[in-house]
């Protein structure tokens, strides 16, 4: 049996915005999605092209649109998205109390198995779990020590399930 590990936050409305923009950015990154972006950048630069040598500023306005959605707005609807399901959270403005063992993470009375644990992803100042239905948060500012999150890691990974660090 290993050290329990506890953690305990707010559930805010700024943290909420941090860890949909930890997911939005992991998932964006590591599917297909992210390819179309790269098709509206090179609309974008072909519209400009065209734009200089045809006089085909139809096709420049159309390019300017597609860049401003993907670099403004893009972020902007997935913000107020966030925050939107935030304020319909029962969890919003709570305290998180959170226990990790050998059995799995007890979260407010809610026990999640290793076993159901897809993955843990690692970065500078917070951990994502995901699991087949959801996506749990835990800023690392909610452990009591960096020796506490040193024993998280050692717990995931000898319990089997997939640790990755992000930068």
């Amino acid at each position: 049996m290993s050290k329990m590990i506890e953690t305990k936050f707010i559930w805010n409305e700024a943290i909420a915005l941090k860890s949909s923009e930890l997911f939005y950015k992991y998932e964006f990154r590591h599917s297909y999605r992210r390819y179309v972006g790269w098709v509206f950048i090179a609309m974008a630069q072909f519209g400009v092209v065209g734009a200089l040598k045809h006089d085909a500023y139809g096709m420049l306005i159309v390019s300017s649109f597609l860049l401003f959605y993907w670099y403004v707005v893009r972020w902007q609807l997935r913000k107020r998205f966030a925050l939107n399901s935030y304020k319909r959270s029962p969890l919003a403005g709570k305290e998180i109390e959170t226990r990790f063992d050998d059995t799995g993470l007890l979260s407010n009375e809610q026990l999640v198995a290793w076993a159901d644990v897809d993955k843990v992803v690692e970065y500078e100042n917070d951990f994502l779990f995901y699991t087949k239905d959801q996506a749990n948060f835990f800023p690392k500012e909610a452990f009591v020590s960096s020796e506490d999150r040193s024993s998280l890691r050692t717990l995931i990974q000898s319990v089997g399930v997939r640790y990755e660090k992000e930068q």
